[in-house]
């Protein structure tokens, strides 16, 4: 009895841990260490020289002002929307528009690359993760689902190798020019993004 309990138990963790191990090879995430100039203290003594480093850690919140930047900017190749703070992580929802690229397409799939972003804030740090990457068409019945899918959830017989093939390259670019953008505003001070007058 103890035997079966035992490899009942085995076969469980097995399998969620397999389900688990799916799960992270969907996700692209990065995390990048993020620093700030050190503030000069106010009483120096010029006779006593400075051995502080001229950088230390990102302080949290101006880590987190930085994503809220990101996320307040516009972009001219996606939309952002579904946009949430809750503590130190802000999530939202990137859209891009999809076209293919030649002139007479097989397949008619043009429409929506759809992503799940979240960015996550620690001192000196923040971690970013792009889930969820989906293909959603204008045309009903024609949407690819998933771009980590073998086949395209329409089916193989409507969406052809080659062009799901396209479809998951435009997918992983945009996530790339999604990530580009997103590192580029967090390298910025918090309050340079101000407007001035």
């Amino acid at each position: 009895m103890k035997k079966l309990v035992f490899l009942i138990a085995l076969i469980s963790l097995s399998i969620n841990l397999s389900a688990q191990k799916e799960e992270e090879g969907k996700i692209i995430r990065e995390i990048i260490s993020l620093e700030v100039e050190r503030p000069k203290p106010a009483n120096v003594n010029p006779d006593v020289p400075d051995t502080l480093p001229p950088t230390m850690a990102a302080p949290e919140a101006e880590v987190l002002k930085r994503a809220e930047n990101w996320y307040k900017l516009k972009h001219i190749k996606y939309e952002k929307s579904s946009g949430a703070t809750a503590g130190k992580t802000i999530a939202c929802k990137a859209t891009f528009i999809f076209k293919q690229k030649v002139l007479n397409p097989e397949n008619d799939v043009d429409g929506k690359i759809i992503m799940d972003v979240i960015v996550e804030a620690k001192e000196g740090k923040y971690r970013y993760t792009i889930k969820n990457i989906t293909h959603k068409a204008n045309k009903p019945g024609m949407d690819c689902g998933d771009v980590y899918g073998k086949i395209p959830a329409c089916g193989s017989m409507k969406v052809n190798d080659l062009t799901w093939k396209h479809v998951k390259s435009a997918a992983f670019a945009s996530a790339k020019v999604l990530t580009d953008d997103l590192k580029a505003v967090m390298k910025k001070n918090s309050d340079e993004e101000k407007d001035e007058w």
